[in-house]
């Protein structure tokens, strides 16, 4: 837009002549006349390397969020884009307009400030306006909640930047005009963004050589032409003939590089991580049962807690373990996780948390007194096999138990959502009050570390009570998941805005290229934000009680940023069983959804939730849609692998999906249903277990109930999950199941490499040798049936609610400090 203005608004000087106008002048020295004193060499060469840095916006691989071709959103979205740039272009114009007429630093300078000023009441407005008209989602809620001095710390040097930023480029473009700085800022950013690309070629992120080079090239040509268009004599600080050298420089290096970085791979990375993961899980089981005596689980347990000693009546839970023969022992980390924060408040502050727990919906009370364990559930309670096959279980160590009474959460969602520096502070109050170096000072420390003392902002938020959010909309729930980041982390930064593009640095740190490496990584949601925009649980407004104090609720599940205790409750018709071998499954990848599932659509669920997502990649690809895709080829008699550029619809043909959504009568009529069969359309219902592989997707609010049942199948389960259960711990990704990442920008790869590409038809008009290593899906299969059947029964769940309620009867006992297991 700036060149355009610049065109358009340019006069020719015009100098006095004393010669007489030429009659009869040559057509064509009037046009070389014309193109030398116009500013159209201007114009063509900004034209042209703004159009190498827009097709830098081809780098990075697009995300499977999706836009409907059913309405007119695919052309309306497109042109507001178009508005958003004309009106940017224009007000960058007028304000270089107004700045100009200044004739004094200090004159401009003083304009610009009202300009901003200005601004600002219009953002505070704005923000004020959405404020008030989100008085719903805003009870009982302190909008400080959270903030501390490193935000406003934050805040300052953020705006101080940006601040020193639009004053310099503002006095930049008075000096010369709007077209220079916009010019030299994209100039840069593509710049960037082509040699980010190149040292990415090879990899699934960029898997072509000649595409970054041939942008490079036309943005550093259209760049040094545009320098000399518009005597540009300096650029920034370089020279103009210092800017080319340097130009041919990574030019040159740039082609080096490409010519020597081959990409090429000779082993596949999930065989690597198979292999590996086999080791790791060996190494992880002789860490969980090291001890075989008591005398050794105590001196384990001492060295595992910070020299703290065992619960009472430790010997009975280790006797008990050992006639379940449970073969874990020592390893309880998320029982430990859980339990922690509680250890900084008091057994009294902790019991008050209970007694409001007492008023809320969707509460079950275990009792566990005298020997004995009970319930509250009425007798039509849906969820009342459920508490009665917990009690079932408690009631067979019930005798070694100290009286307590605990909250059952009954929906499916956690209810515990604490900002992360309370959490924080929690913690640490309980890590020293453990050490006891001091018994005459526990006390003073459990004041100093009370919830009562708090800042002045968390003081007005316990005058009100608990923070209890009866509605919360998905984009206050997910500034609200936000706030239990620790400081300092992506998402804590901010929800990821950018839905259309794949986040790269969000995935990197726990992948192995396409392939998810690291579980436990993967599971915490504050190094990757953009996952708040790609799952329903977080898309979907929270329609229930949310807690932002800690208070000791009991749920079968969580996300990391939640704090509910881990406690296994499930149905007693949940174990499952599967009589048909693997050899004997149809060769598909089946995932089936029921719309019921999905009883609250937005905008953001139905284009970015997890299910619809799996669906529409599937069935629903555009033309133009592309992923990368790990592919082989025989080299040498030898499988030799590459990343490529695919076409979405080609590299669905090869492998054999079945991904859909079934209808259900409660729903014909509804509303979401309409949405979910225009978009999707509904298939007849299958059975999971006929087919080799089987996805394990979440519901909206918790994870599949299907996962158990499917582990303890012939067939291999391929999960894709946020939430961990009490047995998460357990479950070791490439071992019992294959582990698939939200974003599915590696699931034709994976599933490619178990499935095999060989008779299945062309990719990128190739036909493809690489044999399936249906062995390695096999045993998936076996260890993860003979490892629910060994680590995930019913047992197992006894004896983590044994210990679980062990450490949580002394956590809430006064004399906490002075209580043990001693031999």
């Amino acid at each position: 837009m700036a060149p355009v203005h610049e065109f358009f608004s340019h006069r020719a000087p015009t100098a006095a002549s004393d010669d007489p106008d030429d009659m009869w002048g040559n057509p064509l020295d009037d046009f070389k006349n014309w193109l030398i004193s116009s500013p159209i060499h201007v114009l063509a060469s900004t034209i042209v390397f703004s159009y190498g840095v827009f097709m830098t916006g081809d780098f990075t691989p697009k995300s499977t969020y999706f836009c409907t071709t059913h309405g007119k959103t695919g052309t309306f979205i497109p042109f507001l884009q178009w508005v958003g740039l004309l009106t940017d272009a224009v007000i960058i114009i007028m304000s270089w307009r107004v700045l100009s007429w200044a004739r004094t630093t200090k004159g401009r300078l003083r304009t610009l400030g009202g300009i901003l000023f200005m601004a600002s009441i219009g953002v505070l407005l704005l923000c004020l306006e959405t404020r008030i008209s989100q008085h719903r989602e805003i009870i009982n809620h302190h909008p400080f909640r959270g903030i501390g001095s490193l935000y406003f710390f934050d805040v300052f040097s953020t705006g101080l930047l940006v601040s020193t930023f639009i004053i310099s480029m503002a006095l930049w473009a008075c000096d010369s005009s709007v077209l220079e700085p916009t010019a030299v800022a994209t100039f840069t950013s593509g710049i960037l963004a082509s040699l980010q690309s190149i040292t990415s070629i090879g990899t699934h992120q960029q898997p072509s050589r000649s595409q970054p080079l041939i942008v490079l090239s036309i943005i550093s040509i259209g760049f040094v032409v545009f320098t000399y268009a518009n005597s540009m004599r300096w650029v920034v600080v370089f020279k103009r003939v210092i800017l080319l050298c340097l130009l041919l420089c990574i030019l040159f290096s740039s082609t080096i590089y490409a010519i020597f970085k081959h990409g090429q791979l000779d082993r596949h990375p999930v065989d690597e991580l198979v292999y590996r993961r086999r080791v790791e899980s060996d190494r992880w089981l002789r860490h969980a049962t090291v001890s075989t005596t008591l005398k050794l689980a105590v001196e384990e347990y001492k060295e595992r807690h910070q020299e703290r000693k065992p619960p009472p009546n430790f010997d009975k839970w280790f006797e008990y373990a050992q006639q379940r023969k449970s073969v874990i022992i020592d390893k309880f980390d998320q029982i430990e996780k859980d339990v922690r924060p509680f250890w900084g408040m008091k057994p009294q502050q902790i019991q008050e948390g209970l007694e409001k727990l007492y008023e809320l919906p969707d509460i079950a009370i275990i009792k566990i007194a005298d020997g004995k364990v009970s319930h509250n559930l009425p007798a039509q309670s849906p969820q009342l096999p459920v508490l009665d096959f917990a009690v079932s279980m408690i009631s067979t160590f019930v005798a070694h138990l100290p009286p307590m009474s605990i909250a059952i959460n009954l929906n499916d969602r956690p209810r515990i959502l604490v900002p992360w520096d309370d959490v924080h502070r929690l913690t640490m109050a309980g890590s020293r009050s453990r050490f006891q170096l001091l018994p005459h000072r526990t006390h003073k420390r459990g004041e100093e570390y009370n919830l009562g003392k708090r800042s002045p902002i968390d003081a007005a938020n316990a005058a009100s009570g608990s923070k209890t959010q009866t509605y919360v909309s998905s984009t206050k729930f997910r500034q609200l998941e936000a706030l239990a980041c620790p400081p300092g982390s992506a998402a804590r930064g901010g929800v990821h805005w950018d839905v259309r593009d794949f986040c790269l640095s969000c995935v990197k740190p726990h992948s192995q290229g396409q392939f998810l490496e690291d579980w436990e990584m993967y599971l915490d949601p504050c190094h990757q934000p953009d996952v708040f925009n790609l799952h329903d649980f977080h898309t979907t407004p929270h329609l229930y009680d949310l807690q932002q104090d800690l208070l000791p609720i009991f749920s079968k599940s969580k996300t990391d940023s939640f704090n509910d205790i881990l406690f296994p409750l499930i149905g007693p018709n949940l174990m499952g069983a599967d009589d048909v071998v693997f050899e004997k499954k149809k060769d598909v990848v089946f995932w089936q959804g029921d719309a019921s599932d999905s009883r609250v659509i937005t905008t953001s669920s139905l284009f970015g939730g997890h299910r619809h997502r799996l669906v529409h990649m599937a069935n629903n690809a555009s033309a133009n849609d592309a992923i990368s895709m790990l592919l082989g080829d025989i080299v040498d008699g030898k499988d030799k692998f590459r990343y490529e550029k695919t076409l979405l619809e080609e590299a669905n043909g090869p492998l054999p999906f079945q991904f859909s959504i079934i209808d259900d009568e409660s729903c014909a009529d509804a509303k979401h249903c309409q949405l979910l069969r225009t978009e999707f359309g509904f298939k007849e219902p299958a059975k999971a277990f006929d087919n080799r592989y089987v996805m394990v997707l979440d519901s909206a609010d918790g994870p599949s109930p299907n996962l158990l049942p499917i582990l303890r199948s012939n067939s291999v389960p391929v999960l894709s999950t946020i939430f961990r259960e009490w047995y998460t711990e357990r479950l070791m990704p490439w071992v019992h199941f294959v582990p698939a990442d939200l974003r599915y920008h590696g699931l034709h790869s994976t599933l490619a490499y178990f499935i095999g590409l060989k008779n299945r038809g062309p990719i990128n008009g190739r036909s493809r040798l690489t044999q399936g290593r249906l062995e390695d899906a096999r045993w998936i299969a076996e260890e993860g049936r003979k490892w629910a059947d060994k680590a995930i029964r019913r047992e197992d769940m006894e004896v983590y609610m044994f210990r679980l309620l062990l450490e949580w009867g002394r956590v809430i006992n006064e004399d906490r400090d002075n209580m043990g297991f001693v031999l």
